[in-house]
């Protein structure tokens, strides 16, 4: 596993904080504007902008080690959006969205609360390289960088699919470029397929969009140290 040593942001902490503020543990209101101007007053933070983002929950655990990070961190929960809207108000809706309603796992509780980790990843450079329209099909699938790009897998098989892992996850999973695309199809729900879809790409593939994410990260003790800067 790739050993994560990210820095945090006025939007890991904004994240932290949704969520923070979402279990009743606080009953006190912040902008995401107010947290960058008090917390993090050298991060040249937009608020304005507009973007496509992902949040991803971790937890601590000494169990099921074998999937956790070089800190000890499991995926708790990871959902996003790669539509583009306000950056204040997708931090808001997904980072409550990502512990609460994937459906991997149960909503996260007040009582893990101390244990987690929040990574915040805003997508941006979106580019098709490869497309399927009819009989014509143009690019290449392969042309994508590991550690560098995320992909988005969209495929026909029985009905449209589609699929998508961040930057990051194949260089935590140790997967070459074919692994990437396997896991994708298998993550669609056509794990019983993989190797027919894979074989056949050409035939099933519709889209691949190759994509590129700016991550940062906060811990919950350093959450809770900002916190009380934060709240003074």
């Amino acid at each position: 596993m790739g050993k994560e040593s990210l820095a945090s942001s006025p939007y890991a902490f904004y994240a932290f904080y949704e969520l923070y503020k979402y279990l009743g543990l606080t009953a006190k209101r912040h902008t995401l504007n107010q947290v960058g101007e008090i917390l993090y007053p050298d991060f040249k933070l937009n608020p304005k902008l507009i973007t496509s983002l992902f949040i991803t929950w971790k937890k601590q655990t000494k169990k099921y080690l074998q999937f956790a990070d070089d800190d000890g961190y499991i995926l708790r929960g990871c959902i996003g959006t790669f539509a583009k809207m306000p950056i204040d108000k997708g931090i808001e809706r997904f980072s409550i969205i990502a512990a609460t309603e994937d459906n991997r796992f149960p909503p996260v509780g007040e009582e893990e609360i101390s244990k987690l980790k929040c990574c915040c990843n805003i997508l941006q450079n979106f580019e098709t390289i490869f497309s399927k329209n009819g009989d014509d099909k143009e690019g290449d699938i392969f042309n994508w960088e590991l550690g560098v790009h995320g992909i988005e897998l969209k495929f026909k098989y029985k009905g449209i699919h589609s699929s998508t892992f961040l930057p990051e996850v194949m260089i935590e999973q140790d997967w070459d470029k074919e692994d990437t695309f396997r896991n994708l199809i298998e993550k669609a729900g056509c794990e019983r397929h993989v190797t027919e879809i894979m074989d056949n790409y050409e035939e099933y593939f519709i889209e691949v969009i190759r994509y590129e994410g700016r991550k940062s990260a906060i811990s919950y003790k350093t959450f809770k140290k900002e916190l009380s800067k934060l709240e003074e």
